[in-house]
């Protein structure tokens, strides 16, 4: 028996396989055609050696937040370091792809077995968590928790039967290899059709802890397309799910959502080739200059001076 908001996104989010369209069989190609097409000029600028890779980070940083960031983290001005959200982001994924063979477990259990399997697998993980002090290691346990009792809540038990997997790998490479796509979407549900290859049956859903922010409808149309071309089949539905309140952002697919972000895609990899040519960035500050590592020298920076704790 489901509750009440677990039949609503049942039916409401998921569908049936009725509501679920076919594409036509040349949309990979065609999709990938015109890609490099618009990857060109990009491609012409890159030395021989590189190769551009294109992630939905990288595209909010040209598109929606400041050209220095992407310059900086893409010639890794600053190395990976590990923060309390990113590492409440993984517990709670692992968790959640823990509970699909583990069903009658409870939260604090998975967290406590996915929290076990992370440190093991991750040691840049398990070293963050290792230096945690102790109140705040039993905080990164606790909203975990707290995550995972909000998705079981909004979410109808993943049954098998649905395929579901947590942080699919997709990885599509564009103009020989000289660009690349790679998207790892939180939640993906469904598979093929054995009877009609081409009808779309997965559903890509993206949990956010926060508010809604303007990329996150960017960020699905790029799943969408990584999808298509690794996969050669859409996917029926993009979705942004916000855990605080159960509410979801959706994007039924169609080729005009692709297309649109085959083109948002081609812009931005002509601007970072031309960036990492040397032209010189477009400096916007904002919130992102708290973890930008060229925050105390940048003329624009809304943090410099301030140690990179500073708000706007």
């Amino acid at each position: 028996m489901l509750s009440p908001v677990q039949e609503r996104t049942l039916v409401e989010l998921m569908g049936s396989r009725d509501e679920r369209p076919v594409f036509r069989r040349s949309l990979r190609e065609d999709l990938l055609g015109e890609l490099e097409r618009r990857v060109a000029p990009a491609v012409e600028r890159l030395p021989p050696e590189r190769s551009l890779w294109v992630t939905k980070a990288r595209l909010t940083d040209l598109h929606l937040r400041c050209e220095g960031l992407f310059v900086a983290n893409e010639l890794d001005e600053a190395p990976f370091d590990y923060s309390m959200p990113l590492a409440i982001g993984n517990l709670v994924h692992r968790t959640i792809e823990a509970g699909v063979s583990a069903p009658d477990r409870s939260e604090a259990e998975l967290v406590d077995a996915a929290l076990i399997h992370l440190r093991r697998d991750d040691p840049r993980f398990d070293a963050f968590v290792s230096d945690l002090p102790v109140v705040e290691r039993a905080d990164l346990e606790a909203e975990a928790v707290r995550q995972v009792v909000l998705f079981r809540a909004t979410f109808p038990p993943l049954q098998r039967s649905w395929t579901p997997a947590v942080e699919v790998p997709l990885k599509a490479e564009v103009a020989e290899g000289r660009v690349v796509l790679y998207a790892r979407p939180d939640l993906c549900l469904g598979s093929a059709d054995p009877d009609e290859p081409m009808r779309a049956r997965r559903l890509i859903v993206e949990l956010k802890t926060g508010t809604e922010r303007p990329e996150h409808d960017e960020d699905l149309r790029f799943y969408a397309l990584a999808a298509t071309l690794r996969l050669g089949v859409p996917p029926f539905r993009v979705a942004t799910l916000l855990l605080g309140s159960g509410t979801w952002r959706v994007h039924d697919v169609t080729e005009d959502l692709l297309r649109g972000a085959v083109r948002r895609i081609g812009d931005g990899c002509v601007r970072a080739a031309a960036l990492l040519a040397g032209e010189r960035p477009s400096l916007r500050p904002g919130p992102w200059c708290r973890w930008c590592p060229r925050a105390q020298t940048c003329p624009a920076s809304s943090v410099r001076g301030a140690g990179g704790d500073a708000r706007e």
